[in-house]
């Protein structure tokens, strides 16, 4: 599991496991390392497979991550994660979220990553409900806000298509500039790896699905049986 949030997880994890030999449980060393080579947490930073990815009919060379990050905190912890492991990369968000969450301040947290060139706001149905789901058009407004607290510009894609392949972020030194769009979320994921796929250069290019589980559920759906 990718993060430095997944290392402390795992600390935890561990000490627990110490407690609780300690009061007697069968616990070995051998026991515990396995536990935690195994350990899988889907939807979680989870990247898929070059193959997961082709089989969604994507380039094989886009980075197709997923995490169910909802909450300020994690969507902290999730922009740490992606500025580890792309800190020179290009980054497009998908974001869908429920109704009952703070979206300013989970805007505020990913907005920050200064390789995000573009984000794409979609609705997803919340446990079956679609009424539970944020509309796109909102969150988009939140994310203006957030974009303008932090003095970065935001171009409000309304066109069906986006291209931005030459780049937005902030390497070059200049003003940096988000795109922000709404599209549905497998055309969000295509339009975003196509654009990417078209840029030069040879960076790290990442599609990031986020901001809830559900929608990490709805896309792994998609993959073929």
């Amino acid at each position: 599991m990718l993060g430095s949030h997944q290392l402390r997880n795992a600390a935890t994890a561990v000490c627990a496991a110490l407690c609780l030999r300690n009061k007697g449980w069968r616990l070995s060393d051998a026991s515990i390392h396995a536990g935690l080579e195994s350990a899988v947490l889907p939807g979680r930073t989870q990247l898929l497979t070059t193959k997961e990815t082709e089989r969604l009919g994507l380039p094989p060379h886009i980075n197709i991550m997923l995490d169910g990050a909802h909450t300020k905190e994690s969507a902290r912890s999730l922009a740490e994660t992606v500025k580890l492991l792309f800190p020179k990369g290009r980054l497009i968000l998908v974001v869908a979220m429920a109704s009952d969450k703070d979206h300013l301040g989970f805007a505020r947290e990913l907005i920050s990553v200064n390789c995000l060139e573009a984000v794409f706001f979609t609705e997803i149905s919340i446990a079956g409900d679609k009424s539970r789901t944020t509309s796109a058009s909102y969150l988009k407004e939140v994310w203006m806000k957030a974009s303008q607290e932090m003095g970065i510009n935001v171009l409000d894609h309304r066109d069906a298509e986006c291209n931005f392949s030459k780049g937005q972020s902030t390497h070059s030194g200049k003003a940096r500039e988000v795109i922000l769009a709404e599209k549905p979320l497998m055309a969000a994921v295509r339009v975003g790896s196509q654009n990417l796929n078209e840029s030069e250069g040879n960076p790290s290019r990442v599609v990031l699905v986020t901001g809830s589980l559900h929608i990490v559920s709805v896309l792994l759906g998609y993959l073929p049986e």
